[in-house]
């Protein structure tokens, strides 16, 4: 495939990563493709190798579940059981070689069940030239193209048994390091307290070093029973400290095909009760290999839809430069791509009770602004019309300063997803029926204060209005203890619609639909929809200009 400008296909998924890696909340998740250009056989290959070791002597088994098909080779069984199958038959025969009484002790199987694993592991490194690992390492097309953010990122899955990653941090290692560290941590153990706050390698299927002695797993996931057990234990909570990883953080799975059952069921936990977290998949493409465009978008959107899964379709030179780009410094980034867009702000805007503070509570893993920065007031929680006038006064200041805060840390931030609960243009919306005289003069306070009396802008954004009704108002509102005359909620209504009214925004129908459907669909306008910012600062002076005549 041809090289992509990857800040010109996907410019919101890179802002996304890079501030992901800022915050430490970026993790790598690697597959069996991420070995395969270090001659490490794949599943299948790896089952023929075992089959035929003079040990087990399995061909003729594999024989049978295997068969030739229209097109080419069929499996009949999965490589899972065909797996399980040529451990049953290793095991029978090692019984009957050493002549061994059933029902076997529990140290006879586990030395069974280390043999299995020497195999496994022999074979596992049959092609790898042990003595210039180093070298292929740092050849590999995009491997070490990912040290950094591995050294930077909390935590690193590596559904392979291989030590590759661990090798090429090993090797990373300068100066005093040598002697104190090996460069990572590694665990094949889901539920574990990790010294390290970054390095962390974690291998859920087990681990199986170039030196088996190094720290080999007692066992791996690699056959049909292991691989039930595992799916029983993420069912019951084994692997929660993966679940809560994928709940926290991005991570970025590579060299994934998204066939091992456990992974699909954490990715669509997540996708399910975590809407607003999107992860990134890429999906591997040879250099001229050929792909429509409606078998990408079908292949996007089904796993976006399932698993929350932004994809991209990158050969070895796409994977390098997103990880370059990925960790690129900032004024390295800026100063080579300046014309790019890196920062990206949605405003979040609906009356009360449209489940605005709600939704932003799940893109935790974007760059989220509360509505209010301070402590909030009891009177921003009541109509303007049961107030006193200084007191209307006193917490319309109490808002414009909550603004200009949120305003301020906004323009601090040059890069990332930003999503804002409630715009700087919303606290024209209240007042009720007399609020619409008073526009012009509450903008230019507005203004002034948020700006700091024109010593910087304000913000501009993609605003996402949370549609409701006067029902839906009613009943989220009573959540949260508010219960407002209709005439006030429905003058908000009216008062959202005649600000925002004339103003390109994305408005979002939340009628009927619970608070992880409308995060969903805020997902899709953040990720998938065209950015379409406006200049909050200028639709602001609009309505001012009318305060120059009062």
């Amino acid at each position: 495939m041809p090289r992509i400008d990857l800040l010109s296909v996907a410019p919101k998924a890179i802002a996304h990563l890079r501030a992901q890696l800022r915050r430490k909340r970026l993790g790598l998740i690697f597959g069996s493709g991420a070995s395969k250009d270090l001659h490490f056989p794949d599943w299948k290959k790896l089952i023929g190798l075992i089959a035929a070791h003079p040990r087990v002597q399995g061909d003729a088994l594999v024989a049978r579940f295997v068969g030739k098909g229209p097109g080419g080779s069929t499996i009949r069984g999965s490589l899972a059981s065909i797996t399980q199958i040529l451990f049953n038959h290793f095991r029978s025969r090692t019984i009957a070689d050493k002549a061994l009484q059933t029902p076997l002790t529990f140290l006879e199987e586990q030395e069974i069940r280390t043999a299995w694993l020497r195999i496994i592991h022999e074979n596992l490194y049959a092609h790898i030239d042990l003595t210039n690992r180093s070298k292929s390492i740092k050849e590999h097309g995009y491997l070490h193209s990912f040290l950094d953010i591995v050294r930077k990122s909390p935590l690193t899955v590596n559904y392979n048994f291989d030590d590759t990653l661990e090798k090429m941090l090993l090797d990373a290692r300068s100066g005093d390091k040598r002697n104190s560290t090996r460069g990572y941590e590694v665990t094949d153990k889901p539920n574990v307290q990790f010294q390290k706050n970054a390095g962390v390698i974690y291998h859920p299927n087990g681990f199986l070093p170039a030196i088996f002695e190094d720290g080999a797993s007692a066992d791996v996931v690699f056959s049909d029973d292991s691989f039930q057990d595992q799916l029983i234990s993420a069912a019951t909570g084994k692997y929660i400290h993966l679940s809560n990883h994928l709940f926290r953080n991005t991570c970025l799975l590579i060299g994934l095909s998204l066939e091992d059952v456990t992974l699909q069921s954490l990715l669509r936990q997540n996708a399910v009760t975590n809407p607003g977290n999107v992860h990134y998949l890429i999906d591997f493409r040879k250099e001229g290999e050929e792909t429509t465009a409606e078998e990408y978008q079908i292949i996007f959107n089904s796993n976006f839809s399932s698993y929350n899964l932004y994809t991209l379709f990158l050969d070895n030179d796409g994977i390098r430069d997103l990880a370059a780009l990925i960790s690129m410094s900032k004024k390295s980034f800026a100063l080579n791509y300046a014309d790019a867009g890196k920062k990206f702000v949605y405003y979040l805007i609906g009356s009360i009770g449209a489940g605005k503070s709600t939704a932003a509570s799940n893109f935790r893993n974007l760059i989220t602004y509360d509505e209010w920065i301070d402590e909030r007031r009891p009177e921003a929680a009541v109509p303007e019309s049961t107030l006193t006038s200084e007191a209307v006064e006193d917490v319309n200041s109490w808002i414009a300063e909550q603004f200009r805060k949120k305003n301020f840390a906004l323009l601090g931030q040059n890069e990332g997803i930003h999503v804002v609960d409630r715009c700087p243009l919303d606290p024209l919306t209240f007042g009720g029926a007399p609020g619409a005289t008073q526009r012009p003069s509450k903008a230019k306070r507005l203004i002034e204060q948020i700006t700091d009396k024109s010593c910087r802008p304000i913000e501009k954004g993609h605003v996402i209005h949370l549609d409701c009704d006067l029902a839906d108002v009613r009943i989220r509102c009573s959540l949260k203890h508010k219960y407002w005359d209709d005439k006030e909620y429905k003058d908000l209504l009216h008062a959202i619609d005649e600000v925002y009214g004339g103003l390109e925004r994305t408005v979002i129908c939340t009628r009927g639909r619970n608070a992880n459907s409308v995060a969903r669909e805020i997902a899709r306008v953040i990720f998938l929809d065209a950015y379409r910012p406006i200049d909050i600062g200028k639709e602001l002076t609009k309505i001012a200009e009318g305060a120059n005549a009062e």
